[in-house]
Parts: C-alpha cells; structure tokens; sequence
C-alpha cells in the first residue's frame, strides 16, 4: 500500500479543518453584524473614545478657566499624532456635532461650550490629516475576512496541531487494520486486533472486533480443511496399500491371482464407495446443490423406507414408521439429496441396532417446518462425543462400527444445512440416539 496515504489523510482534513474555521468565523461575524448594537469596528471605538477624551478636557479646562488662551496650551501638549486643529468660536450657534463616517472615525467635531465668565464657544476639532486616525491606513488584507489579527496567526497553528492529532488518531488503527489484513493474506492467523483497540469504544474498535472474528472464523475453516485433507490421504492410503499387497502376492505365485483378484475388487469398490461420498460432501458443502425442485416429502419417506425395511430383515430390527401417509407435505430442495441424507441416518441406526431392537422414524408436521426423528435402541454415543458425530471421518469404537469412513453423518449435516434446515443428536434416556433434522416447508 501507498505508504504516503497517511499524509494525504492528514493534508484532507487540515484544509477540512481551516475551511470550517473560516466559515464559522464569517458566520459569527455576520451574527455580530446582524444583531450587535455596538457602533463600528474595534479601531473606530477606541478612537472614538479618544476624541471623547479631548473633547471632555476641553470643555472641563472652559469651565475652570476662560479664554481661548488655556485651549490653545492644553492643545499644544497632545502628541502630534493625535493631536487635532482646534478652532474656539466666541458665538452662539445651534449646537453641531459632525459624524462624516456612521460607522468609522469621524473627521470633525463639533460642540457648544461655556466658560466660567459665562462666554459661550463653539468647539470645532478637526481630524482631518491625521494618518493615525485615519481608518484606511490601519487595515489589512485579512480585514475583508472580518478575522482579528491575533485569530489569523494563532488559528493556523492550532489548526495544524489539532489535524495533526485527528490524523494520528484516524490514520493509527487504518494502519493496524492494514497491517493486520497484510498478516492474514501471508498467512499468520494468530493476528488479533481487538485487545490494542478495545479502549477506543468507538466504531473502529467495532470493526477491530469483526476482524478478530473473522480471522477466527478463517482459522477453523484453514484447520479444518487440514484435518479433511490428513484424513483423507490416511483413509486412501488403507486400501490403496491392500491393492499393493494383493498385485505382490499375484506375482510370487499363480495360485494366488484368484484371491488376490477378489480383494483388488473388493479394495476397489470401497475406494469408489469412499469417493463417492466425499464428492458428496464436497458438492453439498459448496453450494452447488440444485434445491430448485419441488417434491412430496412423505412420497419420498415412504420410498426410502422401502428400502431400509428389506435390508433390515437380515439383522431382524424392525423399522417403526409414525406419519400421516394420506397427507402431502411439499418440500423445495435436491430430492435425491435428501434421500441420501435420510438413508444414512437410517443405516447408521441399522449399524447400531441388534436383533430383535425397533427403530422409530416419526414425522411431525406444522405450518412452516416439518420435523422427522429417527430413533434407535443402540448404545448411543457418550456425551463428550456426541458433538463431534457429524464430523467428517469421525467414528466411535464400538464393535458394532462396521466398515463405514465416518462421513455418513457429515454428509447429513451438510446436505440439511444446503436446505436450510437443522439437524441435531441426542442419547435417549431409555438408550440409543436419537436424530432430529428438521426443514423448511413449502407453504401450500
């Protein structure tokens, strides 16, 4: 990844962050504008009160004092900058106070004043000429952002420290995702994210927890495939190496050529029977199960049942069916699937079941779903192992196991849940197991 992506976040949201602070700062002064009662700017005021000052000073020096005399002097000891022509009026005139500029500095001031002789003036200070009153020389280019000095050196700074800490803050766990997501893809599945992230209780730290999960999940998924493959290879290497045995003892000698014929045969069909079936479970595991078909689900019990009833007339177990045969129960799925799924229940119960012991297969049907439970009087399974019995190539040691590879159930499992259905197991109280797959039903 661009490793430059970081200052490009942090480029983003600098510029974010001025733009916002110009925008906040125009509208603040457009509300200052609209609604304050002040009279003009900062400058204008303190100049303003400036020439109230002088004004105040001459008309309390008139009054303690007489004649133009004490004006001139009082004048004359004002800084230049600041100080005005003053023109003293021995008149009677309307009073006349000047105000050229309604918002800025006035540049003449008038007023009607009497000394303590009881002589009455007319006070005229002019400002004009005077570049340190003068409102045009005291602004600046960033006067038309309505921003005070201050504010336009100080926010930028404060502007970049605060980027720079949202960007670390940002920018920290992308790049622990980053590394984490480069972690994963070379392998490493001990990565974890969630205990470095947990404390920031915030969606990041949301999105750390999924990736924990995720990996997790991806963990099972890459141990299991391990195991498959380990289980797998050991179960073809069995017959394979018998086949090996039995073409070596063709060649010693021609008697042998018969017999090791037949067990080339018989090594031969279950290698089939084997493939077979993880075909089966590879194809019901990935999807790509046809379930676009509708069919009668009690026609399709029946059927099997058939079948199960004529092979367990050998081990003389009787088979017990519960279900409303005149009733017609629509499922959407692979029929042949399903039929195979059932089947393997059926002869794991047979494997399990001894002579004289009944297997019960009961139907209960309701609005949405249909449940089918079949139960044997076998030994059942212990408890610590009853979770694990839908594994692949998972077979209890009982002596009643027979010759299956432990993926009859796995196929099970796999095929109900490509239905969207469930199937569980439980030891029965009186003994045995009991199987519960239970599945959707179409709505008639």
């Amino acid at each position: 990844m661009n490793q430059r992506y970081p200052r490009r976040l942090f480029t983003k949201m600098l510029v974010a962050f001025l733009f916002v602070f110009l925008l906040i700062s125009q509208v603040i002064w457009l509300g200052f504008s609209l609604f304050a009662h002040d009279d003009g700017s900062p400058f204008a005021r303190q100049q303003r009160s400036l020439q109230q000052v002088q004004l105040a000073s001459i008309t309390q020096l008139l009054a303690h004092s007489s004649g133009p005399a004490a004006v001139q002097g009082l004048v004359e000891s004002w800084e230049p900058e600041v100080r005005p022509q003053v023109t003293l009026t021995d008149t009677s005139v309307t009073p006349n106070n000047s105000d050229e500029e309604a918002r800025g500095v006035p540049t003449q001031i008038s007023q009607q004043l009497h000394d303590n002789a009881g002589h009455r003036y007319q006070v005229m200070l002019d400002y004009t000429g005077l570049e340190r009153l003068d409102e045009r020389n005291h602004r600046s280019w960033h006067d038309s952002l309505h921003i005070p000095t201050p504010i336009m050196f100080f926010a930028p700074f404060l502007g970049i420290f605060f980027s720079l800490l949202l960007a670390w803050n940002m920018t920290r766990p992308i790049r622990q995702l980053r590394e984490g997501f480069a972690k994963v893809s070379r392998g490493d599945l001990t990565v974890r994210l969630f205990p470095a992230m947990k404390r920031r209780y915030d969606e990041l730290s949301t999105v750390a927890k999924d990736f924990d999960a995720m990996v997790e999940r991806i963990d099972v998924l890459v141990k299991a495939r391990e195991a498959l493959l380990h289980d797998i290879s050991h179960e073809l290497r069995t017959p394979l190496a018998r086949v090996q045995l039995a073409v070596g003892l063709a060649r010693q000698s021609e008697l042998n050529i018969p017999q090791s014929l037949d067990r080339i045969d018989l090594e031969t069909e279950r290698l089939d029977k084997m493939i077979g079936e993880l075909l089966t479970l590879s194809r019901a595991e990935h999807d790509g199960i046809d379930i676009d078909q509708y069919f009668d689900f009690i026609a399709l019990l029946e059927a099997i049942l058939v079948d199960v009833r004529y092979e367990a007339q050998r081990p003389q177990v009787d088979v017990v069916a519960h279900y409303d045969s005149l009733k017609s129960v629509t499922v959407r799925g692979n029929a042949e699937l399903i039929r195979r799924a059932i089947e393997n229940v059926l002869r794991n119960a047979l494997r399990y079941s001894t002579q004289g012991q009944v297997i019960v297969v009961k139907l209960e049907v309701d609005r949405d779903t249909l449940l089918l439970t079949i139960c044997d009087s076998g030994p059942g399974v212990a408890e610590d192992k009853i979770s694990s019995i839908f594994d692949p190539f998972v077979r209890l040691q009982s002596s009643l196991s027979g010759k299956g590879y432990g993926l009859g159930l796995a196929i099970v499992r796999k095929v109900i849940t490509a239905h969207h259905g469930q199937v569980s197991a439980s030891n029965r109280q009186e003994g045995g197991l009991k199987i519960s797959i239970r599945l959707p039903r179409w709505p008639e």
